[in-house]
């Protein structure tokens, strides 16, 4: 059965993340130790200890994902898991792009870092939200943003579409406050979402020119392994491939169900594993796959060593 890595996205962190790894592998310690020296600050001391209020800092947490996703996914390959695909919701896509040799982990960390902080600065915390919608079909969330919009509520856009019936706007406050009601009224459901920052939306517009010049200065290679695309759901061809996805994924939405399904149906993926904290990845690939084996990384690991 082929096997698939899934990387989780940002909204997964979680005080403590990590550290029962860093104590028990080597390899897994070697890794967050060089997060370290790549961020220039303790990343991996604020993933054991937080504060929880500093971890969900979109500077601190995007970092802190990525170190977390790339141990898991290397230790996964020394039990003996090897994938045959990657995908990563995201943030979860750099950490994709490492184990498939397209990226230098050291780079991508910092690349994340600088996301991040350009993000923050681009959005202040607290101008900017993101919502869940669930149990409305794409065409209404769509007509619920551009409503919203229309009323000169301000920027809001669809940023995710995550599995059959759940997508995620951000932008603006008040105008995803006006989408999400209008969504509700349509008899879908809302969870707004705890982020610091908006993403996947026209609010990051200023941010795209720095980013992308980042991007260009990064040593980025043609992955070794299909990583399927956030932005096209396809796999990534070349480094200018990647470029181009790693900057129009700012403000592009994440078409994380259409990638589930190219694994699927293209790749003929039977199997997936989460690497990063929690199982989000796994519940949409529950609904887009429900045949298919699913496992976090503790339970993947546990299985491998016994």
């Amino acid at each position: 059965m082929t096997l698939a890595f899934l990387f989780a996205g940002q909204g997964s962190q979680e005080r403590g993340m990590g550290a029962e790894l860093a104590r028990a592998c080597a390899d897994c310690r070697a890794t967050f130790a060089a997060a370290d020296r790549a961020a220039g600050f303790p990343l991996a001391r604020l993933m054991e200890d937080g504060p929880e209020e500093e971890l969900r800092r979109t500077a601190v947490a995007q970092p802190a994902l990525l170190a977390l996703a790339v141990a898991h996914a290397r230790h996964l390959v020394q039990l003996g898991l090897a994938p045959a695909a990657l995908a990563g919701h995201s943030l979860g896509q750099y950490a994709a792009l490492v184990l498939a040799g397209a990226l230098g982990f050291e780079d991508a960390v910092r690349l994340v870092a600088a996301r991040g902080r350009l993000m923050q600065e681009t959005v202040p915390e607290g101008e900017g939200a993101m919502a869940a919608i669930v149990g409305l079909e794409r065409a209404a969330v769509y007509d619920a943003c551009a409503a919203a919009r229309a009323t000169a509520a301000g920027c809001v856009d669809v940023a995710c579409h995550n599995a059959p019936g759940q997508s995620v706007i951000s932008g603006a406050r008040a105008a995803v406050a006006a989408a999400a009601a209008r969504c509700e009224d349509e008899g879908g459901g809302v969870v707004p979402l705890a982020v610091s920052a908006p993403f996947h939306c026209g609010l990051l517009e200023p941010m795209v020119g720095p980013f992308a010049r980042l991007v260009e200065e990064t040593r980025i290679e043609a992955p070794a392994l299909p990583v399927v695309d956030n932005v096209t759901a396809r796999p990534l061809e070349g480094a200018d491939d990647v470029r181009r996805s790693l900057v129009a994924q700012l403000t592009a939405p994440v078409l994380f169900e259409e990638s589930l399904r190219w694994l699927v149906e293209s790749g003929s993926v039977g199997r997936f594993i989460q690497c990063g904290p929690g199982r989000s990845t796994l519940s949409f690939a529950r609904k887009v796959a429900p045949g298919a084996r699913l496992a976090t990384f503790d339970e993947a690991s546990l299985e491998a060593r016994s």
